[in-house]
């Protein structure tokens, strides 16, 4: 299970995930652009997206490139990752204090969440199974069908 990412650009540096539903909210006067969109596709980065690089370059362009700090939880094990935007097809493989161990290629990275996950849909990319449910304004994943298409080799409609 994701259990926080970190980033210094963050204004807490640190948001932390419990178990069960997570909710992200917005203030009481409904403002917008205040990050909601922005943290959901940051939770995406995490699980191996593309759209924060491709989507929100106006925001990289403002912060400068950064890297975020993941951490999972699997059966009681935590696992720390490293990714950026500027090298965001290269993720590290971090020890306690997220000093890079090894550098992973994204779909290897993608492959080990898969497993850690316990995913066994034969012919359904790990990518694809997540990008379903990561609907952020601007994504361009409204259409369910073109996305399985897209994402995941040998899909038919059929």
């Amino acid at each position: 299970m994701l259990r926080e990412i970190r980033c210094e650009r963050f204004r807490t540096n640190t948001i932390r995930f419990s178990d069960g539903l997570n909710v992200v909210l917005g203030d009481d006067n409904a403002t917008n652009s205040i990050g909601k969109s922005s943290l959901l596709m940051v939770i995406d980065f995490a699980f191996g997206g593309s759209s924060l690089v491709e989507h929100n370059a106006d925001a990289i362009k403002e912060l400068g490139h950064h890297h975020y700090d993941i951490v999972f939880d699997f059966d009681g094990v935590q696992r720390r990752y490293r990714r950026g935007t500027l090298e965001p097809d290269d993720v590290y493989r971090c020890d306690e204090d997220f000093q890079p161990e090894a550098v992973l290629a994204l779909d290897e990275y993608t492959g080990l969440l898969r497993a850690h996950y316990g995913i066994e849909l034969e012919g359904l990319s790990f990518r694809a199974l997540v990008g379903l449910y990561a609907r952020v304004w601007g994504k361009e994943n409204l259409d369910v069908m073109s996305l399985l298409t897209r994402m995941t080799p040998g899909f038919s409609r059929a």
